[in-house]
């Protein structure tokens, strides 16, 4: 299937569902944001770092991941470092003093 200018591929649009969905989940954010805080005090370290990464995230963005990439005349090969557990993982095998 080619793409064809002026023509939708989606042209339903996205389903009802989803919006419907982030509608429900977006009113328990006050109390989402609570349990989380709430969690930093929990007794398992797994737990207060699990809780202080999500408010982390949301409140200021997931870190930015390096890409390295190899550009030549006819293509380009993009090599992205995988996922780790937890971000302090991530920070010590691939941040800016690895």
């Amino acid at each position: 299937m080619t793409f064809q200018k002026g023509k939708s591929g989606n042209p339903s649009g996205r389903p009802k569902a989803v919006f419907q969905l982030q509608e429900i989940a977006r009113k328990h954010t006050p109390e989402a944001i609570k349990t989380l805080v709430a969690a930093l005090k929990a007794e398992n370290e797994g737990t207060r770092v699990a809780a202080a990464n999500a408010l982390l995230d949301r409140g200021w963005g997931k870190p930015a991941q390096t890409i390295d990439a190899t550009i030549t005349d006819d293509r380009m090969v993009v090599e992205s470092p995988p996922p780790e557990e937890n971000t302090e993982d991530w920070l010590r095998k691939y941040g800016p003093k690895h």
